[in-house]
């Protein structure tokens, strides 16, 4: 049944979201001609009297910015607009109007959760590959090729342990805070604040964005605290004086313990956020 309702949800929310990244990568095509054919344009106009290579040059440069700042705003748009789009159709399939005909589905709460997560963590991953290859396809030219292989080439020599221990476990510790903190952390968190925001008698969607800030903005105080409190975690360096007169400095903490607990944080409140919009989906439910 899990299978069916990730059918569902993927064909409710793609065909928009296929739209968009496809025109981000149409954009990206037709920049990298555009370059190509400025350049060319750029390079031959010295040979041509009436047409300064001065001017080509800088009507070439006012072109690059303007597309450069536009390409920057349609990247960030895209991004937000793939969140927010997914998560308003979490609400309105859990909560609105189609809301009455999914949770009367006979299937647990359990599954029509693991569906809208599933779909968002694909949606995102998406996302994420057609940004990388949208930038990959602005910025791979010859000259700049061979940085580009030596910098897949280093982060894969650094986690497979080819560069000492010490990399290989800061480049897992990055990829696990990667993974955990964007896939398990704030999708459960999204959802989480939509089932909350339910609870809300009037304005739900401003509930739910209350109570995605609220406690985002809440935990990352109190996860702040933590570090600053235990010794073993503290990013404070602490300046020691003995009586010899001779200085030390002590950070307190170091950086892969600091990581761990982060990552253990996130995984928890993860667990609790999950399990937390089950509950208000099984005992909470409301749909008015």
């Amino acid at each position: 049944m899990l299978k069916k309702l990730y059918k569902y949800d993927w064909k409710s929310v793609s065909m928009l979201l296929l739209v968009l990244h496809g025109v981000l990568l149409a954009y990206s095509i037709i920049g990298r001609l555009a370059i190509a054919i400025a350049e060319n344009f750029s390079s031959g106009a010295g040979t041509d009297i009436d047409t300064p290579a001065s001017l080509s040059t800088t009507i070439f440069g006012m072109g690059a910015v303007a597309y450069i700042l536009i390409y920057a705003i349609f990247i960030v748009g895209i991004v937000l607009a793939t969140i927010l789009y997914l998560a308003v159709r979490m609400q309105k399939s859990l909560f609105s109007d189609e809301g009455y005909l999914t949770n009367t589905l006979p299937v647990s709460s359990n599954k029509l959760l693991w569906s809208k997560i599933l779909v968002f963590w694909t949606w995102s991953a998406i996302n994420f590959l057609c940004v990388a290859l949208s930038i990959l396809i602005l910025v791979s030219y010859p000259d700049t090729m061979q940085d580009i292989v030596n910098g897949f080439q280093t982060f894969f020599t650094s986690l497979l342990g080819f560069e000492g221990f010490g990399a290989m476990t800061d480049t897992i510790m990055l990829v696990l805070g990667v993974i955990i903190e964007y896939f398990f952390y704030f999708t459960a968190l999204i959802l989480f604040s939509i089932c909350l925001g339910s609870l809300f008698k009037t304005h739900k969607t401003l509930g739910a964005v209350v109570s995605f800030f609220g406690i985002n903005i809440g935990q990352s105080i109190v996860m702040l605290i933590i570090l600053f409190i235990v010794p073993p975690l503290s990013p404070i360096s602490t300046m020691v004086t003995t009586e010899s007169g001779e200085v030390i400095s002590s950070t307190g903490g170091n950086g892969t313990a600091q990581m761990i607990f982060m990552l253990a944080w996130y995984l928890v409140l993860s667990v609790v956020f999950y399990f937390g919009s089950r509950y208000i989906l099984t005992k909470k439910l409301n749909l008015d």
